[in-house]
């Protein structure tokens, strides 16, 4: 049996040191993320490599502080808090130099031979949003 915990904290130990090759590594070919955040469905592993690494190019300073919470045969949940300094575009919106800071879950699904086929990350924009000074804080 795969040690699937081991597999999710070796992603986000390649995240913080910038290595994406190795973040989809452990991935099966076919893998689909669903990005909870845009509502995307994220396939195969270069574009699920985009996705992980768009987050280091907004915040290249970032940390995610990742934690793994829960493991099964089957799953993995992970948490933690991205923070960082906005010098890159952030999707389509422009570099503010503002500090940022979100909590977030990934749930990461494995097959029988431990590779991840897919998962979803879940965040909240909207503060987001709001520290990059995109949005006004909601009344």
């Amino acid at each position: 049996m795969s040690d699937n915990a081991a597999t999710a904290r070796a992603l986000y130990d390649a995240w913080a040191k910038r290595d994406f090759d190795a973040v989809v590594e452990n991935m099966a070919d076919g893998v689909s993320f669903n990005d909870t955040t845009s509502g995307q469905i994220i396939k195969g592993k270069a574009d699920v490599r985009d996705f992980y690494a768009s987050w280091a190019i907004a915040c290249p300073d970032s940390v995610s502080g990742a934690t793994v919470v829960a493991a099964s045969d089957d799953a993995v949940a992970i948490e933690g808090l991205w923070e960082g300094t906005n010098t890159g575009a952030f999707g389509p919106l422009p570099a503010t130099g503002r500090s940022v800071s979100m909590p977030w879950v990934n749930v990461l699904r494995f097959d029988t031979d431990g590779r991840i086929i897919g998962g979803s990350a879940y965040a909240n924009l909207l503060p987001v949003m709001v520290q990059l000074g995109h949005m006004e804080p909601p009344a």
